[in-house]
């Protein structure tokens, strides 16, 4: 596959891509195409007996450029020639940028993402960002948090997300070397810096595809990681790691909050996790994917963020932190620095051991507060004997629900999300 367009455009193709599911890296001529012609419908052997289209590398070509199918069809789509997964036609065009978040079972990944996604929508025109979707395939789950929590047609109606099953929807089983395999469906979405933006003039330079990791915090349990269940295998290619971690599920910073809040995730016979083990179990995976010393500190930054403030917030006195509101936003990162150093030390007080456990992982570590819905759940009856957390779409609102990728695409990108730093907020870090 070479670069191919018409008389009056050209797309140029980067050199080598690496693939958003297995992180294969190839030569764009080697992309596979996805078949169009309904009979070759569940001929794939790397995708098994599903009813996937045929893989295949072309010989023929329409005059748009289109491969053409083993039986006379135009086709469209693209895959990666190991997996066979389909692949973004931005992945050919733009370098990628990897990004994972990870967290205990219930710690609210999929409450977060719905609201950082959504708000990152809203801030990016702020940011003189174009943020939009990449492959809306790819992000159907995550557009469906969306409707469901910001476009609900009857707002007052009780609602909930799905939890991140370990080989639910967010998985996808494939053959590699004959050996099934489970690989973790990521959510991408295309970011271009636009006119007005402080390094418009390097627009191409900068653009970048996000792909956005989620899993199931039981793929950290110890036995999870596998040959064949290499789900958290982004943790090793990723930029940036985003950690989450719930204070209503540590049983010293659940006791003290239940004096100051009826929260109903503060009951006792909710369960809580060992958040720091899950963040070991990350660590000692990604330096045995990248073949690092078990004791060597990670080299990339690690964003800890702690979800549901509106229920542990007062114990940092009931601050309140909001994003500035300049004609181009800019992150504030002394105020980002000083937030981080209140929480650590709050984390410090009542969980020294996960402070212990981050301070053995990283050393670029920042602290960032968010809330995913803005106010407490109301615990419901949704059948015999049986209770669940629900909110409702019109009380929700999101608190720096987009700070922590907007910080880390900062982080991994310099010049692509605008920042400034000095005593009083004055001096840009365009280029950090």
């Amino acid at each position: 596959m070479s670069d191919r367009g018409s008389a009056s455009t050209t797309v140029r193709l980067r050199s080598e891509v690496t693939c958003a599911h297995c992180w294969h890296m190839f030569s764009p001529q080697d992309t596979l195409w996805i078949s169009a012609h309904e009979n070759l419908a569940g001929q794939d052997h790397v995708l098994g007996a599903t009813n996937e289209q045929l893989r295949f590398l072309p010989s023929r070509f329409s005059p748009l450029g289109n491969a053409i199918d083993p039986k006379g069809e135009e086709c469209t789509d693209l895959a990666c020639p190991r997996c066979h997964l389909p692949l973004p036609r931005a992945l050919l065009e733009m370098p990628p940028v990897f990004i994972s978040i990870l967290g205990a079972p219930s710690s609210g990944k999929s409450y977060l993402l719905a609201s950082m996604i959504w708000q990152m929508r809203r801030a990016a025109s702020a940011f003189r960002m174009r943020f939009d979707d990449a492959d809306p395939s790819l992000n159907s789950f995550l557009m469906d948090y969306e409707e469901k929590f910001f476009l609900a047609a009857q707002d007052d109606q009780w609602v909930t997300l799905p939890k991140t099953e370990p080989e639910g929807d967010l998985y996808v089983p494939v053959m590699i070397d004959g050996r099934a395999v489970l690989l973790a469906r990521p959510f991408v979405f295309g970011i271009q810096p636009l006119i007005g933006h402080p390094h418009h003039d390097r627009a191409k330079k900068l653009s970048r595809l996000l792909c956005l990791y989620d899993n199931a915090g039981e793929h950290f349990l110890p036995g999870e990681d596998s040959a064949s269940r290499p789900g958290t295998g982004h943790l090793a290619h990723s930029e940036v790691l985003l950690f989450l971690f719930d204070p209503t599920q540590h049983p010293r910073l659940r006791s003290a909050l239940r004096k100051t809040s009826s929260d109903p995730q503060l009951n006792a016979e909710r369960p809580t996790y060992q958040q720091h083990q899950i963040l070991l179990e990350a660590a000692n995976r990604i330096r045995r994917h990248a073949h690092l010393p078990q004791n060597e500190q990670l080299k990339k930054p690690l964003v800890v963020i702690l979800t549901k403030y509106d229920v542990w917030g007062k114990l940092l006195g009931e601050k309140h932190f909001r994003a500035d509101s300049e004609t181009i936003a800019k992150l504030d990162l002394e105020q980002l620095r000083g937030i981080s150093d209140q929480i650590r030390a709050l984390l410090a007080r009542y969980c020294p051991e996960f402070i212990n456990a981050v301070d053995g992982f990283c050393s670029d570590v920042v602290y960032i507060p968010v809330s995913a819905v803005g106010n407490s759940p109301e615990e419901k009856s949704v059948g015999e004997d049986m209770t669940q957390l629900l909110v409702r779409p019109k009380d929700i609102s999101p608190m720096w629900a987009e700070v922590p990728l907007l910080y880390a695409l900062h982080r991994a990108v310099p010049g692509l999300v605008g920042a400034r730093t000095s005593d009083n907020g004055s001096r840009e870090l365009d280029d950090e």
